[in-house]
């Protein structure tokens, strides 16, 4: 479990903190690298993008600072700092190897943000339908259950969303009071889950039944083949099934 401050901060220790100096990810750096920039970044108040330290970038900095590199020496002639155009070269190519090293460290980072971008059920407020419901569509699928605090029905589905949410994190799952998100919504069509994509409506299923397997019952197993049905989720072993029939 990460250790947090009281205000909900990441906690490492100094030894983390060198070790990622030298660019090694280690403890929490490990596991929770991007939330931790960002703390670094929230304290610096630095209006920049997230990346990854390295340790090289002092000594590339430091030589741009000293007036960058060399690009007009003769092969072998040395330069007032004690460089030769050979060496120049060899930095030359040094420094585009960690430069190609940190682009593909940056494009892991922005993949494995984009993976984690949701990853949990969240409950909003039926004022906050419009952003986070149809405007966040645009860009991927939103699924919405419309629920009712002490309603079994809803209850049953919540639990079993909440486990779909966190195996598939590329898909915004969230739950609404009904009657917030729409006015007297009826009782009688509870849990009522609505597909948004491409900030419109897509599907709407009512009640229970659709999501219930052959015997009736509400699993895990049941709900992933309704999303998947849809095309909110992927599941190879449904696509294996499918093509079997």
């Amino acid at each position: 479990m990460v250790e947090r401050t009281a205000d909900q901060r990441i906690r490492t220790t100094e030894w983390e903190d060198i070790q990622y100096g030298h660019g090694n990810r280690v403890g929490n750096y490990a596991t929770n690298e991007l939330e931790i920039l960002a703390q670094k970044i929230a304290d610096e108040n630095v209006n920049a993008c997230l990346k990854v330290y390295d340790p090289n970038e002092e000594r590339v900095r430091d030589k741009m600072e000293r007036g960058g590199y060399e690009t007009e020496l003769q092969l072998g002639e040395p330069n007032t700092g004690g460089d030769t155009a050979d060496n120049v070269m060899d930095d030359d190519d040094e420094d585009e190897v960690l430069l190609a090293f940190r682009r593909k460290r940056m494009a892991e980072l922005r993949q494995q943000q984009e993976a984690q971008r949701f990853g949990v059920l969240r409950h909003i407020s039926g004022s906050d339908y419009m952003s986070e419901v149809t405007e966040s569509s645009a860009a991927n699928w939103v699924i919405a259950l419309l629920v009712k605090p002490g309603n079994g029905d809803s209850e049953k589905l919540l639990s079993v969303m909440r486990v779909v949410a966190q195996r598939y994190c590329e898909v915004k799952f969230l739950s609404m009071i009904s009657t917030e998100a729409i006015k007297n919504f009826p009782d009688r069509h509870l849990p009522c889950v609505l597909f948004y994509k491409e900030k419109k409506l897509q599907q709407q299923l009512t009640e229970l039944t659709p999501w219930r397997s052959r015997d009736k019952q509400i699993s895990l197993n049941s709900v992933e083949r309704v999303l998947h049905r849809y095309g909110v989720i992927r599941n190879e072993e449904f696509e294996a099934e499918e093509g079997e029939d």
